[in-house]
């Protein structure tokens, strides 16, 4: 009787410990329907659906047949962290609901989730102080100009005049951590997080042009700088604030008038922006007429430059390496075997790996 006794509290502490939730994210994650997992298990689905209810426990016996129908560690159902939805500017995010397909977005958002995760625990392992500071400011402070910010956010970090050569690095040292993710089948270039507790997150296609990369991370940084609510308004600030960011008005406009499609070639790799982007640039400045701006945007979409501008920017080593260096810290300094990783946060050393790609040589160490 002792001894049964003893194997119902096994079970029961076994059951407790198991979160739901975490069953129905992993199964998210790899874009898994119900029917299918269930038929991963050998239950049916009324079960599962039970199951991530928490309607119904999983038992001992289920629990190594759900890790292995979703190729994690078992460890991976009883992590403790919350769940959150899409981030603030999420509205993109939720207007491809249509052309993409919601289970395309949720796929992406469980992925997320789970970085997250990844993230808070990483976090426990070192003391990582940020060389820069990420003010925050208020746009009615500012007359609702995203430019007017921009400039002191340059101001605050000592930028230099002139492009902005390795945003990655700029970002990095004010303690934003750059998560590369496949974004493509959802068509996103990227979104922001500031969780309490954590260090502000950026998710980014990693697929996306270089060019297009940098904007996408300036546009994210005018969000964390500006946006702590939703506002109808705050794609076209951030739009603002990123082209203020990477092209200072008072500092390229001499170099924007009468510009033409072959100049905006030509000073595409010094300021490591798109020509699209320069050419708007240049009407947003003034630098040329509306007749000008419409003359060089048929002459793009002509050529097709439009779809594959004819320079690519290089990435010259830009490249996030804080992210791999949590990992690094933990591995090496931490001394965690590839099995004990594996178990802290779930998921098998290989798609770790995978996602996060910690076996490359990185630039910044962390001060533990």
């Amino acid at each position: 009787a002792k001894r049964r006794n003893m194997q119902t509290t096994t079970e029961l502490e076994h059951q407790n410990a198991i979160r739901p939730e975490m069953i129905e994210l992993r199964r998210r994650m790899l874009g898994l329907s119900q029917t299918e997992l269930a038929a991963r298990v050998g239950i049916v689905q009324g079960t599962l659906s039970k199951i991530e209810q928490g309607l119904k426990p999983v038992t001992i016996e289920q629990l190594p047949l759900f890790a292995d129908a979703l190729s994690c560690h078992p460890s991976f159902f009883s992590l403790p962290e919350r769940l959150y939805g899409g981030p603030i500017s999420a509205n993109p995010m939720y207007r491809k609901k249509a052309s993409v397909g919601l289970k395309v977005l949720d796929r992406l958002l469980a992925e997320m989730n789970v970085r997250i995760g990844h993230i808070r625990k990483l976090m426990q392992f070192v003391d990582y102080r940020p060389e820069l500071p990420l003010p925050f400011y208020d746009l009615d402070d500012y007359e609702g100009d995203p430019t007017k910010i921009a400039e002191n956010v340059r101001r605050a970090w000592y930028m230099p005049n002139g492009p902005v050569r390795n945003l990655v690095e700029w970002l990095e040292r004010a303690g934003i951590i750059i998560v590369e993710c496949d974004m493509d089948d959802a068509g996103l270039s990227g979104v922001s997080y500031h969780i309490h507790g954590l260090p502000p997150l950026v998710f980014i296609n990693k697929n996306q042009p270089m060019d297009r990369y940098r904007f996408t991370l300036a546009h994210e940084l005018g969000h964390l700088v500006m946006h702590k609510i939703p506002n109808p308004s705050m794609e076209e600030e951030a739009n603002m604030f990123a082209a203020e960011l990477l092209m200072p008005g008072r500092e390229i406009a001499p170099y924007l008038q009468d510009l033409t499609i072959e100049q905006a070639a030509y000073m595409k790799p010094f300021w490591r922006v798109s020509m699209a982007a320069l050419i708007y640039r240049a009407k947003v400045l003034k630098q040329i007429s509306y007749g000008q701006y419409e003359y060089i945007w048929r002459q793009m979409s002509a050529r097709r430059y439009r779809i594959n501008e004819p320079v690519q920017l290089e990435q010259q080593g830009e490249s996030p390496s804080l992210l791999p260096e949590l990992f690094k810290q933990m591995k090496e300094d931490m001394d965690y075997s590839p099995d004990e990783i594996t178990q802290v946060l779930g998921l098998h050393y290989s798609e770790l790996n995978q996602l996060y790609g910690f076996e490359q040589e990185r630039r910044l160490r962390l001060v533990r």
